[in-house]
């Protein structure tokens, strides 16, 4: 699924064919040049990323700049400096390093590895203060309905309770014992769940950022050898109303089970909201409060 890599900090707009009249795309807001985006990371969801960019299936963004590990110092700046959104599919250590030098720029990031968060007190202590610094946008990924979740937490917390069980294959989880029957492999919070299993929790912690926070999002990881998809069923309960939110998602070949296939496609849909101002709903940290949802807890 990951695309062949080029060169293309340099690129421009006005170069790629598939921009049209005025380099935007069907959807796209006409008076709005589109988005130049760096992406980190070329696994399953920055390769999905890419190709979904360079097919021009992203109303109003554009592919700016394709970075990996190996990418020289001055190549990582100059793409930062010529983006005007970047999305890290990387690795939880890299997110860390990147979020405070892409923020500072006062350029917004979208986190794939949000598991990141859970290394630190404060969702928001990695992000660049001061005025005109950028945002992390974190993406819904592998779970849809975080707008009504966060409406419902906006509503009340005190009285709220908020549980997501995922149930994935074995080897997604790092289960080297041959199962036969479906095991619980983990229970606790949103942020052990992210520090014990950083490549498979972003969901849980997109979730807990929406709504309850980090220590009172409950996660239950089950392994189960029968599985042929991942599924997610996400349980909120609090006096505003009570609801049961179900998934099941198709794997990406390309990430050894860990990855829902939906989720390239969740970042795409956050690049496209940004371009035309407006979309769905979304988990943004900025240096005072979230946008959408209540103020995150540790």
């Amino acid at each position: 699924m990951t695309p062949p890599l080029t060169s293309s900090a340099g690129y421009s707009p006005d170069s790629d064919p598939a921009a049209g009249s005025g380099g935007t795309t069907a959807g796209a807001v006409s008076h709005r040049p589109p988005l130049r985006v760096a992406v980190v990371g070329v696994g399953a969801i920055g390769g999905a990323v890419i190709e979904a960019l360079e097919q021009g299936r992203v109303p109003g963004a554009r592919l700016g700049a394709v970075l990996r590990s190996s990418s020289a110092p001055e190549e990582v700046t100059a793409a930062i400096d010529a983006a005007d959104v970047v999305v890290e599919a990387s690795t939880v250590d890299a997110a860390d390093d990147l979020i405070p030098r892409v923020t500072a720029t006062g350029t917004d990031v979208v986190v794939c590895s949000c598991g990141v968060f859970a290394r630190h007190d404060d969702p928001r202590e990695r992000l660049a203060g001061g005025p005109g610094a950028g945002r992390v946008l974190v993406p819904a990924g592998a779970i849809g309905g975080l707008d009504v979740l966060a409406a419902a937490a906006r509503a009340g917390t005190a009285d709220a309770s908020v549980r997501h069980y995922t149930i994935k294959r074995p080897a997604a989880l790092d289960v080297d014992e041959q199962l036969t029957d479906r095991r619980e492999v983990f229970r606790g919070s949103a942020r052990q769940a992210a520090l014990e299993f950083p490549r498979t929790s972003n969901a849980s912690v997109a979730l807990a950022l929406a709504t309850l926070g980090l220590d009172r999002t409950e996660v239950i990881v089950v392994a189960d050898p029968h599985v042929g998809r991942t599924r997610h069923v996400v349980e909120w309960e609090s006096p505003v109303g009570r609801y049961e939110l179900q998934f099941e998602n198709a794997v990406d070949p390309d990430s050894g089970g860990r990855t829902s296939a939906i989720t390239a496609w969740s970042v795409a849909e956050v690049l496209s909201a940004l371009a035309s101002g407006a979309g769905p709903g979304v988990v943004v940290l900025a240096g005072g409060r979230p946008v959408e949802g209540p103020e995150p807890s540790p």
